[in-house]
C-alpha cells in the first residue's frame, strides 16, 4: 500500500501538471502513454509472442492517430490502412493466425480512438472536457469500490473481476454521474443540460464496462499487470484502461448528440 501510494503521488506531480499545462509537456506524455500502451499490448502475447515488427507497427498507428488534427475521431481511412497492413502481414507470417490478429487490430484500435480524443479534447475543446471525462470515469470507479465493499452482495461478473459487485456498479454510476454533473456545473461548462446529463449518466456506466474490457484482454492471455512500469500499479494500460475506453465512448456521444440537435 505504501508503494501503491507513492506512485500514485508521483504519476499526480507529473500527470497533472502536463495536462492543465498543455502543449510540448502535453504532448511528450501522449506520446509515452501512447508508445507504452501499443508496447504493453504486444508483450503481453504469448503462445506465439509477437513478432518484432509488430512493435514499430501498433505504436506508429497509435502515435500516429493521437495527433491527428482536427478531427474529432480517427478518419476510417487510416483505421483501413492499418487493416490492410494486418492482413498482408497474416499472409506471410505464419505466427499470425486469425484470432491473433483480430486482437492485433481490436486492442491497437481501441487505444487509439480513445488517446486521439483525450488530445482532441485538450487540443482543441479545452481542459473541462478532459476533467469531466475523469470526474465521471474516476468518481464512478472509486464509488463503486465504497459502495461495493459496504453493500456489494450480489457478484457481476466472477470471470473478469471477483470483486466487483451489482450494488458496486449501481453505486458507482449514481456516484460519477453526480460528480460529473457537478464539476459541468461549477465550471460553467457551455453545454446544454439534458446533454451533460445525458454525457455523465453514460460515461459512469461505460467506465466500468471498459474497465471489464481491458481486464478480459489480461485474463485471456493469463498476466496480472499489462506491465510494471508503475511500481505497485503495473502498467499504463491498468491505469487507463477505462479513461481511454471512455474517451472513445465520450467522441461517438458527442457525435451522436450533435447529430439529434442536443449538442
Amino acid at each position: 500500500m505504501k508503494q501503491r501510494i507513492i506512485t500514485a503521488i508521483v504519476l499526480l506531480a507529473i500527470f497533472v501538471p502536463c495536462v492543465v499545462l498543455g502543449g510540448y509537456p502535453w504532448q511528450a506524455i501522449m506520446v509515452f502513454v501512447g508508445a507504452m500502451a501499443g508496447f504493453e499490448l504486444l508483450s503481453i502475447c504469448d503462445g506465439p509472442k509477437a513478432k518484432i515488427y509488430l512493435y514499430p507497427l501498433l505504436i506508429f498507428y497509435i502515435l500516429y492517430s493521437i495527433f491527428m488534427p482536427h478531427e474529432l475521431l480517427i478518419p476510417v481511412r487510416y483505421i483501413t490502412l492499418f487493416l490492410m497492413a494486418l492482413l498482408i502481414a497474416g499472409i506471410f507470417d505464419y505466427g499470425m493466425p486469425l484470432l491473433r490478429l483480430s486482437y492485433y487490430f481490436m486492442s491497437a484500435t481501441l487505444v487509439a480512438l480513445g488517446l486521439h480524443m483525450i488530445y482532441f479534447m485538450r487540443a482543441e475543446l479545452g481542459l473541462n472536457y478532459i476533467l469531466f471525462l475523469a470526474f465521471a470515469t474516476l468518481g464512478a470507479d472509486t464509488g463503486a469500490y465504497f459502495v461495493g465493499r459496504k453493500l456489494g452482495k450480489h457478484k457481476l461478473n466472477p470471470r473478469l473481476s471477483p470483486k466487483k459487485t451489482i450494488e458496486g456498479s449501481v453505486g458507482g454510476t449514481v456516484v460519477g454521474t453526480i460528480l460529473a454533473c457537478i464539476f459541468a456545473y461549477l465550471s460553467k461548462m457551455n453545454l446544454p443540460l439534458a446533454a451533460i446529463i445525458i454525457m455523465a449518466l453514460v460515461l459512469s456506466t461505460t467506465g466500468q464496462i471498459g474497465d471489464l474490457s481491458f481486464s478480459s484482454i489480461k485474463r485471456t492471455f493469463e498476466v496480472k499487470d499489462y506491465s510494471q512500469i508503475f511500481p505497485g500499479h503495473g502498467g499504463v494500460l491498468d491505469r487507463f484502461d477505462s479513461i481511454i475506453f471512455n474517451a472513445m465512448v465520450l467522441g461517438l456521444l458527442m457525435q451522436y448528440l450533435t447529430m439529434f440537435h442536443i449538442l
